[in-house]
């Protein structure tokens, strides 16, 4: 892309040497944060210990109803239930157990005493006690291997059914039994497959969008941010920021001091725009920063000289920038948009760096390829 405003080329020749990153994997912070919706160790274990007490306190209420209405369904099973809970969760709070131990107990314990129920009940078997089958299914699939989960519903469906065939009862329901146990093995295995490949694509999205040096968004995402701003009415504005020579740093300090330079100035912007816009990186050593109409541009542009100005960055290394900025009513489409501040970041460094440029160039003369 070639400019010019009053005849004077717009940009310095960029330093485009390689950089080598110092990460050992220049994405494994995208990955990182990207599957930060993964529960920890401890995070389980919290969780578990939230839904063991509150199962335990509702067989213990579902104990006191019985009680209190004389009904016919028998003491022991919420009593029994509820001390199952209450003892898992004590292991879970002792951490004397790993939690997929207290799982497969926990497990264990509740098949032999619905198992139990079902062995002692005389007559037609009623409708909570097939519910506490579905919860046994329910159990089985998150817990055991697929293979074993199906084992385990098979040999499930042959108790009830031969106590249905024994003892009569709803027969309509044990179908609806067998429809809820299919049901939880297409979720626990294909709803669980559909989960990991929506993460994958968010991973892979977020790749696609991220710089890997500074984690930013890359110049694909600011475009996109600035396609999106373009009909704001309020004056949303662009801050085109670039390191004032920034060559000097790679060729006397070396490529690794200058991608740490690169990353402090980064987290510098980003620290100082917040939730008021957005920033990216652009290209070697420059930054878009995109700030929506109602937003004061021009004192984050200048708070944004004056941070990288005013402290050291790692190393004891001192940079200055310059901005050049653009608001959309300035201009009649998005890639004049970043024109114009591109050639205001130019008249900031003829001007003498470390400074902010607003007006000039007022106007553009036009050759060459179009930005986007």
């Amino acid at each position: 892309m070639k400019l010019k405003a009053g005849g004077n080329a717009l940009k310095e020749p960029v330093d485009h040497t390689p950089q080598r990153s110092a990460h050992p994997h220049p994405t494994s912070h995208v990955w990182q944060s990207a599957q930060r919706w993964r529960l920890t160790e401890a995070q389980r274990r919290t969780v578990y210990l939230w839904v063991c007490a509150l199962a335990a306190a509702t067989q213990f209420v579902a104990a006191l109803v019985i009680l209190m209405m004389d009904a016919s369904t028998p003491l022991w099973w919420p009593v029994v239930g509820g001390g199952l809970c209450l003892a898992a969760w004590i292991l879970l709070w002792s951490r004397r157990l790993p939690w997929q131990w207290v799982d497969s107990g926990l497990l264990l314990t509740a098949s032999v005493l619905v198992t139990t129920q079902i062995a002692t009940h005389k007559g037609p078997l009623p409708a909570d006690m097939l519910f506490g089958c579905v919860f046994l299914l329910l159990a089985a699939f998150s817990i055991l291997p697929l293979k074993l989960a199906f084992g385990y519903m098979a040999g499930l469906l042959t108790v009830v059914g031969a106590e249905l065939i024994i003892h009569g009862g709803p027969y309509a329901l044990f179908w609806n039994l067998v429809l809820a146990g299919l049901l939880t093995a297409h979720l626990c295995t294909f709803g669980r497959n559909i989960s990991l490949e929506r993460a994958e694509a968010t991973i892979l999205e977020r790749l696609a969008n991220t710089d890997a040096l500074t984690g930013l968004e890359n110049r694909r995402a600011m475009m996109s941010r600035v396609h999106l701003a373009w009909p704001d009415t309020l004056g949303a504005a662009l801050l085109l920021v670039d390191l004032d020579r920034f060559k000097r740093i790679n060729d006397q300090l070396g490529h690794d001091v200058g991608d740490q330079v690169l990353r402090d100035v980064a987290d510098r912007l980003a620290q100082v725009v917040g939730a008021q816009g957005w920033v990216g990186r652009w290209g070697g050593e420059e930054f878009l920063i995109l700030i929506p109409g109602g937003q004061d541009s021009r004192r984050v542009a200048a708070e944004l000289v004056e941070s990288v100005r005013a402290q050291a960055l790692s190393g004891g290394v001192r940079v200055t920038v310059s901005v050049g900025g653009a608001t959309n009513a300035e201009v009649g489409s998005r890639e004049d948009w970043v024109r114009l501040a591109d050639a205001r970041l130019y008249a900031a460094k003829e001007g003498g760096r470390d400074r902010v440029e607003w007006m000039q160039p007022a106007d553009l003369e036009w050759s060459g390829d179009q930005v986007g």
